[in-house]
């Protein structure tokens, strides 16, 4: 026995240390795991951070090249740019002011600023270097001399149909946000992030914030020399120390910019508090000593049986089919921690399967900016020639550059050409399989006169001269007729040296499709492909000249639309519209502008037409679509109805607004006449087509109808109250119109979600017969046909009087004709079963007053309650 106790001390000694090491060995674990963890956060946060500043500046980028398309189209003059530039900047409050300069030195800016007499705008760093680029520039950071506020200049240069270059359009954005967003960033609580330019000026700091009265603090004033190693141009993370604090940087440059995003924990906070170590010991050395004390009694009560149970529990664990599975928690259980522990990895777990499946949707939107590598092949050609210049430096290098030139070529969609001074094809390059419509051997040593369009020849031989002569990069675009069709190329000619130039010829057939889609998918109705809004108020400004005088308008406006639409489904809607557009072209002239403008309207503008000629234009219109009608056979019944109305321009003075106004005005006047009438045609047209779709519904509402009739005489109703009562029942199913066939028609019973579409036919009916001004009372009766005496109905939950009169008789005549009348998933009842049922439910789902007459009178039963309960 002693030797078993001696040996159990032992192994209670063995056991206190090795709890002791492999907490103490746990310890240093976690706190590694920690550091790292925070590293990682750190870069996530200085990743996030610079994304966010990449995507501003590309936000704000927009303004810019909305601007130089506006610039581009030569379809203005500077009023009118002034005042799109005006509203651009109004549009978002980050911009300061937008300007253009063209190349006569003539600045048109949307503020009052006047530049100096010997202000020269083309010497500017935002035009030079936007010309030179050929691109999209982001400026330095500088100070506006007005606020003091830090701004930067977004450019772009501008070109002409012919590819001459027109000028340059710029953007100032103030970076106030840019800046809130670094100085509002932390790291889970710990560190900082600030953002420097390229001279190491720091624009964003939390301690170091611009004020229009303080000076720009540098980087290198915290931390001596820490610019050098932060502008060469990659990530990347050091030890250093900022502000007398020794701690962890993390860095990168920001795209698009000459900006460096940093974010710098201290040392302290990096790698935290190592002092538990001691506590964690004597701890440790306190649990060994009472489980070897406890060990003997509690090992199989609090030690085997738990586990035991804890085993069986994580063998139920099955991820793959149960993601949701957790172990049972019991307070009292020794291994609660464990149990939790682990349910906290199920929750993790779970957490990373979804962070899992959030990521890769995140990948698949990043392939979209693959595209823009796109971009960087066209800056292949310009490194192709500084490969050529340093060739010469030795043979080794000869080799490297020309063995790379092999490959970039071969990566290139393109043909190169090497042009002499005196315009001979001194080389051609290209792919195999590359669109070669050249024989290389046959054509080198020609000139260009010989092999490229005559048309483009007098072109390429004046930039060519230039490009010798300035050392600039120029472009022109030409078109070919091929086997294959009509293909755009363009041509990109950089100097290699003093006699020859680099000609880079690509295909940009499919870029120039997707344009000319993209423009007419601006300006057109992608439905009825008539013009849309957009170009309607653009044309129209265009328009409203004197020389156009008069200048008629005609609103068009659908009458019945949303009917059909609720009635029918939005196919039918669309084909409606469809056919109008069709009718209103073929109505009209060439040259008159017709756009559709909203869901239901039209507009048509006629230059140099008075108000006769346009009167004749619509008598026109409306003659073709005289006895229009659906093609659909279940809407062949129904003519399709437009309003009208005109308004017409003879004097220059009056405001083109009012005279739309004033045809507006008299279409809705015109509408009030002509539109109940279509919605009451179409309502007859609705009920035949639910008639045609379901024979038994019409053979329903006859009965029903019926059984109404009979109760409005028993109930002594005037003639009026019976007729509507009859109405009602025939119409009281009409919303069953928008339900679907292959529900109404179902031999089977109805699941629950095709139940709930059924209960949806009350509000359909409604909305359908409300939009006819007579019918009013009869949807309100049909809305409440379904609803309960108890309150238990739909769609409303109305009780007792609160339901209408004449909805509690529909309900007793539509439950009636049900339960008399064999369905496919059911027999008919008897007349006994029917007057218990009516008994059964009077005073809960029926109104007992009604069904006690219903019984008596139009069934001629006895009302016999049963007593039992």
């Amino acid at each position: 026995m002693n030797i078993i106790r001696k040996k159990f001390h032992l192994f209670g000694i063995l056991l206190t240390l090795s709890v002791l090491i492999g907490l103490t060995i746990q310890h240093a674990y976690l706190n590694d795991v920690i550091t790292k963890d925070k590293q990682s956060n750190i870069i996530k946060s200085r990743e996030s951070l610079a994304r966010q500043i990449n995507e501003r500046i590309k936000y704000h980028s927009q303004f810019t090249i909305a601007a130089a398309n506006f610039i581009s189209t030569n379809k203005w003059t500077e009023e009118e740019a002034v005042d799109y530039f005006t509203r651009l900047v109004k549009s978002n409050n980050t911009l300061r002011s937008i300007y253009y300069g063209d190349i006569n030195n003539k600045l048109i800016i949307n503020d009052d600023w006047d530049p100096p007499s010997d202000f020269d705008l083309r010497t500017r760093t935002w035009y030079v270097k936007a010309v030179q680029d050929n691109k999209l520039i982001i400026s330095e950071v500088y100070t506006n001399a007005l606020d003091n506020k830090l701004i930067i200049a977004i450019s772009m240069p501008v070109y002409g149909h012919d590819n001459s270059l027109k000028g340059v359009v710029a953007t100032d954005i103030n970076i106030e946000n840019i800046i809130t967003i670094v100085e509002d960033t932390t790291i889970k609580g710990l560190g900082y992030s600030f953002l420097i330019d390229s001279a190491g000026n720091i624009l964003a700091h939390p301690k170091y914030k611009y004020t229009s009265e303080s000076e720009i603090v540098n980087i290198s004033s915290i931390s001596n020399g820490i610019n050098k190693e932060l502008m060469g141009g990659t990530s990347g993370h050091i030890e250093t120390k900022f502000d007398e604090v020794e701690g962890y940087l993390s860095y990168q440059p920001v795209e698009g910019t000459d900006w460096v995003i940093g974010n710098f924990m201290s040392r302290e906070e990096f790698r935290g508090d190592n002092s538990d170590l001691v506590r964690m010991f004597f701890i440790a050395l306190g649990i060994a000593i009472i489980i070897f004390m406890s060990f003997s009694y509690f090992q199989r009560k609090h030690i085997i049986l738990p586990l035991t149970k804890l085993d069986n529990d994580i063998i139920n664990i099955n991820l793959e089919n149960n993601m949701g599975y957790r172990l049972p928690i019991n307070e009292v259980d020794p291994f609660l921690e464990l149990r939790n522990s682990i349910n906290l990895t199920l929750n993790k777990t779970q957490e990373l399967f979804e962070q899992t499946e959030q990521d890769t949707e995140e990948i698949m939107a990043q392939n979209t900016e693959l595209e823009a590598s796109y971009n960087q092949l066209t800056a292949m050609g310009h490194e192709l020639r500084q490969q050529y210049e340093r060739i010469i430096e030795s043979e080794e290098g000869l080799k490297k550059a020309l063995e790379r030139n092999k490959a970039m070529i071969r990566a290139l969609p393109d043909i190169l050409f090497t042009i002499n001074k005196e315009g001979i094809l001194t080389d051609i390059q290209a792919t195999a399989d590359i669109d070669l419509y050249l024989v290389r051997e046959n054509n080198l040593g020609k000139n260009i006169k010989d092999i490229f369009p005559k048309d483009i020849i007098d072109s390429m031989e004046i930039k060519i001269r230039n490009v010798l002569k300035n050392n600039i990069l120029e472009t022109l675009e030409y078109g070919l007729n091929k086997l294959k069709g009509y293909r755009h190329y363009e041509i990109r000619i950089s100097k290699i040296n003093e006699n020859e130039v680099m000609a880079v010829r690509r295909n940009i057939t499919e870029g120039k499709k997707l344009q000319d889609k993209l423009s007419y998918l601006s300006y057109h109705d992608q439905l009825t492909g008539l013009y849309n809004r957009r170009y309607f108020e653009d044309e129209l400004k265009r328009i409203d000249i004197e020389e156009n005088l008069p200048i008629s308008i005609i609103m068009a406006d659908v009458n019945g639309l949303k009917l059909i639409n609720d009635s029918f489904g939005h196919h039918f809607g669309d084909e409606l519209l469809i056919s109008v557009a069709s009718i209103l072209r073929e109505g009209c002239r060439v040259n008159d502008l017709i756009s559709r403008i909203s869901g239901d309207e039209f507009v048509i503008v006629l230059s140099k037409t008075n108000e006769s000629k346009a009167e004749g234009v619509i008598a026109r219109i409306k003659s073709l679509g005289s006895g229009k009608r659906f093609s659909d056979s279940k809407l062949s019944s129904m003519e399709i109805s437009v309003s009208y109305g005109l308004g017409t321009k003879n004097d220059k003075d009056v405001n083109i607004s009012e005279i739309l106004k004033k045809a507006e005005d008299n279409m809705y006047s015109n509408k009030l006449f002509e539109g109940p009438s279509m919605r009451s045609k179409t309502i007859e047209t609705i009920i035949k087509a639910l008639y045609e779709k379901n024979r038994r519904e019409e053979e329903h509402s006859t009965r029903v109808a019926k059984i109404c009739q009979e109760m409005g005489i028993h109930l002594g109703l005037k003639e009026d109250e019976i007729k509507e009562l009859e109405k009602v029942g025939l119409l009281h199913d009409i919303g069953k119109i928008a339900i679907s066939e292959a529900i109404l028609n179902k031999p089977g019973r109805l699941n629950e979600e095709e139940w709930e579409e059924i209960k949806k036919h009350p509000e359909i009916g409604y909305r359908i017969l409300s939009t006819v001004s007579e019918m009013t009372r009869i949807a309100e009766y049909t809305l409440a046909h379904h609803e309960r005496y108890d309150g238990t109905g739909y769609p409303r939950g109305l009780k007792g009087e609160k339901i209408p009169l004449i909805s509690r008789i529909i309900a007793i005549a539509d439950s009636y004709d049900a339960m008399a009348c064999e369905r496919p998933y059911k027999k008919a009842l008897s007349e006994d079963e029917i007057v218990a049922e009516f008994i059964k439910n009077a005073g809960t789902q029926f109104d007992p007053g009604l069904t006690k007459i219903f019984v008596e009178k139009i069934l001629g039963c006895e009302w016999k309650e049963d007593k039992k309960g």
